[in-house]
């Protein structure tokens, strides 16, 4: 597997594959990395290059270090904005994310947690009284010992590029 911190020159390191799992792979290298680094990683036969973030650096001997690699995956998060049955405004909101693209169909057949911004008021709404619905990507990393994701929220500018407006109700 090749490493790369992508930078100009691009230098990479060929470093062995030790443990491979659905989270991320353990490799070793002759080089230290830093822990928390952003990295780019190929398979040392692919053309694909995929991003990963280093969990660890653990010193095995001289010129050996064991690294391990978080990859990113993207998930899919929506919000959904309802009228308020308390207060009427249109502040009422709910989130939820989803590896998969969600169809309109099934969001709108769910019912959701809902929280109005403006009075406070918590209750319950289902997805068809939605008036607007927006889907938008984020970048994840998933954690080796909960296998759980571990949200890194978009840059306004992401945000704003990846926003995408499912439908809109009459205001």
């Amino acid at each position: 597997m090749w490493l790369s911190l992508g930078t100009e020159p691009m230098f990479a390191e060929l470093a062995s594959t030790e443990n491979v799992s659905s989270c991320g792979v353990r490799v070793q290298t002759e080089l230290p990395w830093k822990a928390n680094t952003r990295v780019f990683v190929k398979p040392s036969k692919g053309k694909e290059w995929a991003r990963a973030r280093i969990a660890y650096c653990q010193r095995l001997g001289y010129n050996s270090h064991a690294l391990g690699l978080e990859f990113y995956g993207t998930a899919h998060r929506y919000n959904l904005t309802f009228r308020c049955i308390h207060c009427g405004g249109y502040e009422a909101s709910a989130n939820f994310r989803s590896d998969p693209v969600e169809r309109e169909e099934e969001i709108k057949a769910r019912v959701y947690r809902v929280q109005c911004a403006r009075c406070g008021w918590k209750g319950v709404a289902c997805g068809i009284s939605a008036v607007r619905m927006l889907r938008y990507k984020s970048v994840e990393t998933r954690g080796a010992e909960a296998n759980a994701p571990l949200v890194r929220p978009p840059t306004r500018a992401a945000w704003r590029k990846s926003e995408g407006v499912l439908s809109r109700g009459a205001a």
